[in-house]
């Protein structure tokens, strides 16, 4: 296998050496994050595909205004 040197900053490589797991390399950390990432972005508008999900929004929606306003840290649901 073919290797590669970088540079990284300190500040960068403790992040990275905090949550990577346990028996875990640092490539391969950098691999899993950066798939989690990709996956996250797979799912990007795929809510517009969901059938009668407005209802759904607009409760989030109201969920949210309620919580910015007024800084409840618990939020009964509607």
């Amino acid at each position: 296998m073919v290797s590669k040197s970088i540079s990284i900053t300190q500040e960068a490589y403790e992040l990275l050496n905090k949550i990577r797991l346990k028996n875990e390399s640092f490539s391969q950390a950098i691999l899993r994050l950066i798939e989690s990432r990709l996956d996250i972005m797979k799912l990007a508008g795929k809510w517009k595909e969901i059938p009668d999900v407005d209802p759904a929004i607009e409760i989030v929606e109201k969920v949210v205004k309620k919580v910015h306003e007024e800084g409840d840290d618990e939020v009964q649901l509607i």
